[in-house]
């Protein structure tokens, strides 16, 4: 996974990358993860309507099946640091 560098910035959230999961797990799926990550960039720019709740709700699917996708771990602790980032905005 990318370790934002210098705090989490929407520039940050966009070139975020996961490793894929252990063998026989499927993940989560890239291009569901891609899609939210946009949408959390653009609220870490100051545009869009996210809240931290909504990031700490969302709930990824899996890839089909055959498929690895995005390490779930990895995706579940960046998530929870994008929902930080946003709460300190909604606080500010």
């Amino acid at each position: 996974m990318s370790e934002p560098s210098g705090g989490l910035t929407a520039e940050a959230v966009r070139s975020a990358t996961f490793s894929k999961p252990p063998w026989g797990k499927r993940g989560y799926d890239p291009k569901s993860v891609n899609d939210f990550l946009a949408l959390t960039a653009r609220r870490l720019e100051g545009r869009g309507h996210l809240c931290a709740d909504d990031v700490r709700a969302i709930r990824f699917p899996k890839p089909p099946i055959g498929r690895r996708g995005y390490h779930d771990a990895e995706v579940d602790d960046y998530m929870r640091a994008v929902a930080a980032a946003i709460a300190a905005l909604d606080a500010e």
